[in-house]
């Protein structure tokens, strides 16, 4: 193997043949993990480092197109076994070959996608021999552009974390220059500027910002918001039920520990400390063993980790917990609990100014569905000309009775009612897409959802809750959390759809998991407020790809439900409106992602089609629509034989 990168050992320079190292070290553990644990993933792997070798020793120039073709190759090896032997060393690849492509033709876009994939590699596989060179990879990379705080944090990472590294010596050599260097610019700035013209400098916003979380007996959704993206390393202790998460160079306005006692859950602590400069540390305590999948977020940049209990917690002697659709916390302390009328509906804790992380506890931003509407749930669907019409839906009528709402659900039998929670896409300062004639994608949602929630209502023996039922901004973590906390049965997120090419029409709907075109990555990354760039749609899959699939059993009746959907949509509309059926399709949705029941994302309409969003202001189209996905709940309870609905 060694005669494969010879070549680049002999003539490179010093950055070609630490590239060559790197790739060497990652195909030499290749074949090594093939023999102790050999898989699907390591023939793919094989066939990608056979073309890479072949391409990197051919005496020629490499044309960029050859190197796409590579990291297509090493990128199928992770997108199709996610977890596998191989996995980590097709991710490295992928940052390397990203990192190359940089290097060599200067695109912003794959220096960009190096440093994503090799921050996820990181925390993803924190452990693997690897992940020490996609930190010093990912140093080299900033520096190539003058980022020198940055590529100091890497390095200094490197040394926490990876103390034995091979690569630790070098960093630590890289640490000291960059010190001396940044010391020496401040020195000379500071000379050369009169103190009566040195501009006041405002405080600076803290990296880690707060801490916000949602749970019940047998989940926890924790959500750190932090001010940039940072690299992060998450490890359990199953011994003493604890997640450790450490955040790389992103200090909090900590003064001293803060420790959060959740009143009730399946949390028993979380303790914020800075062990040092340079990590700030998350310690989650959990009641019972538990195991976790985190993603990130960005606009604004927060790290999601989401808990789920290995067993549920004796429930002896605890107090109820409170649903967070009827519950308020806060107070001045920690976990003080206060009745629902209460004005502000978060809190920060004791003692936390402005510099210091807040913390949200079970933060009920979603509200729950008042009994009747007032002209606040009806004035942005008035504005868009979007009034339901009082045949179909009565706002004089009570959408959720105040029995159901707070009514005690327990496990046994049909005893519990289940629970159907419907999601309004968008709303608030998020409009979604917009029509050329004006209309508004969160209006048409929110008023296809009320009334989805009529029908459901008055059809089924089940509680039905609405993420919102006004036109309130609700974070797209938020939601899948309200649904998880109130043990919903089914997740319905309602939406509608927009294309570049004005002539596309149509329903379609989608289940949780990798995008497999380019077209369901856009509506992805539409509906995740992500930057839509078409050079680097397979990186914004890639953290999803890598999460826990904990729940395959859920996504494959989320595949089921979103094809009963489909097909009652494209019945109802057919006929008359000649919808065209683009079928199911997948992707990876925030608002989807660590769900623990059968979650469905339906686009309604394209409201980019002129036609189409003549169409969605038509309050009879909506209801259409509203019927369509009632009867594809309605079959999905028949094939699954789930007894929900009423006959």
């Amino acid at each position: 193997m060694l005669a494969w990168f010879l070549p680049l050992f002999q003539n490179g320079t010093n950055k070609t043949s630490r590239i060559a190292a790197a790739i060497l070290a990652a195909i030499c553990l290749s074949y090594g993990y093939a023999a102790a644990a050999p898989d699907h993933s390591v023939a793919a792997y094989k066939k990608a480092a056979d073309y890479y070798h072949r391409l990197m020793g051919a005496k020629k120039n490499v044309s960029r197109r050859e190197l796409e073709r590579s990291l297509e190759m090493f990128k199928a090896v992770y997108k199709k076994y996610p977890r596998a032997a191989k996995t980590p060393e097709a991710i490295f690849m992928s940052g390397q070959l990203h990192g190359d492509l940089y290097y060599r033709y200067q695109r912003k876009i794959d220096k960009e996608n190096a440093l994503t994939i090799y921050r996820i590699l990181v925390r993803s596989f924190p452990d693997h021999p690897l992940a020490d060179d996609a930190l010093f990879n990912s140093a080299e990379l900033r520096l190539k552009d003058g980022n020198k705080l940055e590529a100091l944090s890497d390095f200094r990472g490197l040394i926490r974390w990876f103390p034995k590294s091979d690569r630790a010596p070098a960093a630590k050599a890289m640490i000291d220059k960059l010190q001396n260097e940044i010391r020496e610019t401040k020195h000379a700035a500071a000379k050369t500027m009169p103190k009566k013209e040195a501009p006041e400098e405002a405080p600076a916003e803290p990296d880690f910002k707060r801490v916000r979380y949602w749970a019940n007996d047998s989940y926890a959704r924790v959500v750190l918001d932090v001010s940039k993206r940072i690299h992060y390393k998450i490890e359990r202790d199953e011994t003493k039920n604890l997640i450790m998460v450490d955040l790389l160079d992103a200090p909090g306005a900590v003064s001293a520990e803060q420790s959060i006692v959740p009143p009730s859950g399946l949390v028993q602590s979380i303790d914020i400390s800075s062990p040092n400069h340079e990590i700030s540390r998350v310690a989650i305590a959990l009641k019972v063993k538990g195991s976790y999948s985190t993603m990130e977020l960005s606009n604004p940049e927060r790290i999601v980790i989401d808990i789920n209990a290995d067993k549920e917690p004796a429930a002896a002697g605890a107090p109820p917990a409170q649903d967070t659709a009827s519950a308020t916390h806060g107070g001045n302390q920690p976990g003080t609990v206060k009745p629902a009328e209460v004005e502000k509906p978060a809190i920060v804790a004791d003692g936390l100014s402005a510099r210091k992380i807040g913390v949200e506890l079970n933060a009920p931003v979603i509200n729950p569905v008042p009994p009747t509407a007032t002209a606040a749930d009806t004035a942005g669907l008035a504005e868009a000309g979007l009034i339901p019409d009082a045949p179909t839906v009565s706002h004089n009528a009570p959408r959720q009775s105040k029995d159901i709402q707070n009514a005690s659900f327990t496990p046994d039998g049909n005893s519990k009612k289940r629970t159907i929670v419907i999601d309004p896409g968008h709303g608030g300062k998020d409009p979604g897409a917009i029509g050329r004639g004006g209309l508004r994608e969160k209006d048409v949602a929110l008023d296809i959802a009320l009334r989805l929630e009529k029908m459901l209502n008055a059809n089924c023996n089940c509680r039905v809750l609405l993420t919102r039922s006004t036109d309130v901004f609700i974070p797209l973590e938020e939601r899948t959390a309200f649904a998880n906390t109130n043990e919903a049965d089914l997740f319905i997120s309602i939406h509608a759809n927009s294309n570049k090419k004005r002539n596309v029409s149509g329903v379609e709907t989608y289940f949780l998991s990798p995008a497999r075109s380019k077209d369901e990555g856009y509506v992805a990354a539409q509906e995740n407020m992500m930057n839509m760039e078409s050079d680097n749609e397979d990186t914004n899959d890639l953290a999803f790809i890598l999460y826990d699939m904990q729940s395959t059993d859920k996504i494959n009746e989320s595949s089921r439900m979103a094809a009963m959907v489909q097909q009652a949509l494209v019945k109802g509309l057919k006929p008359r409106h000649r919808s065209h059926d683009h079928g199911v399709k997948q992707a990876m949705f925030y608002v989807l992602h660590g769900a623990r029941m059968p979650s469905v994302l339906v686009e309604t309409s394209f409201i980019s089609n002129a036609n189409e969003e003549k169409l969605l202001r038509n309050p009879s189209y909506r209801q259409e629509i509203a019927e369509g996905i009632a009867d594809g709940v309605s079959g999905y309870r028949r094939e699954t034989q789930m007894a929900f609905l009423t006959p």
